[in-house]
């Protein structure tokens, strides 16, 4: 009689019961976040965790709490032209490192890999008085004008990772038809590098549209406030609305989670580098 194995052995069971404890970390947050949302102000601190009547009226109450969509819109002046910035930027220079040759080539990547041991908060005070001493500070080009510089180092290391395992002889293949550099940059390495680029865009989009510390340091005047800022007008000097607060946090939370969930599958290729040209 044939031995019947059992379904899950004890690793399996272990690495089950420890992706649920991760899944329960992650998701009662949001949850609560969410019964917040719905609940009126007295219910809040109420013991029940989802509210006896919900209250959907509290998303359109946080919208109209604060200029919203100005907020929005001064959002989106600084996130279009960062993500424009960095992902150009990005490409350019993992381009230059993965194709060409020159002196001091390993040095400087080294270098370059040596930033991303700095912390923010290192280069924050010499940045700021760097653009106070030019008269930028209360505008948005503090916070859109380093993403055109290479900012990020781990981007341009995650694409040149990429770019390096893209087979030489494609460049020799273009250059017998007569393609120059820039030419194999834009028609052959960028659309290859498609899912590292959405990676860069994803980590770029997120980093933009959640930053607080960035508006706080160099926006002076509400009318300029992002709206990870605008989130802290929901706080008063005495109290928090919290159930306006936590709706307007979902309103805020929706669109990087209805990018990450479209754009997933390029992400994930993007980070593993699996593979640089598909058959």
């Amino acid at each position: 009689m044939q031995k019947i194995q059992p379904r899950f052995n004890l690793s399996q069971l272990i690495a089950l019961l420890l992706l649920l404890a991760g899944s329960a970390i992650v998701l009662v947050p949001l949850l609560w976040t969410i019964s917040t949302s719905l609940k009126t102000p007295a219910e809040v601190f109420g013991s029940a965790f989802w509210p006896t009547k919900w209250q959907w009226s509290n998303y359109a109450d946080a919208v109209t709490a604060i200029p919203f969509f100005k907020f929005l819109g001064n959002t989106l002046i600084i996130l279009i032209p960062v993500m424009i910035g960095t992902v150009f930027t990005s490409a350019i220079s993992a381009y230059g490192f993965a194709r060409f040759n020159f002196r001091g080539k390993r040095t400087l990547f080294l270098v370059l890999l040596a930033t991303m041991m700095l912390p923010s908060q290192v280069t924050l005070i010499p940045t700021f008085l760097l653009f106070k001493q030019v008269g930028l500070t209360n505008s948005f080009l503090p916070l859109v004008l380093p993403a055109f510089f290479g900012q990020n180092a781990f981007n341009i290391f995650l694409v040149r990772q990429f770019m390096r395992g893209i087979p030489r002889e494609l460049d020799e293949s273009a250059y017998v038809d007569g393609a120059n550099r820039w030419q194999i940059f834009t028609r052959i390495m960028m659309p290859l590098s498609k899912a590292p680029l959405v990676a860069v865009s994803i980590f770029t989009f997120m980093g933009v549209w959640n930053d607080f510390q960035g508006p706080l340091i160099y926006l002076n005047s509400n009318e300029k406030y992002t709206l990870a800022l605008g989130l802290s007008m929901f706080k008063g000097l005495y109290n928090v609305e919290w159930n306006m607060l936590m709706a307007a946090t979902i309103l805020i939370m929706l669109p990087a989670l209805i990018l990450f969930f479209i754009a997933q599958k390029y992400f994930i290729e993007g980070i593993s580098i699996s593979s640089a040209v598909k058959g």
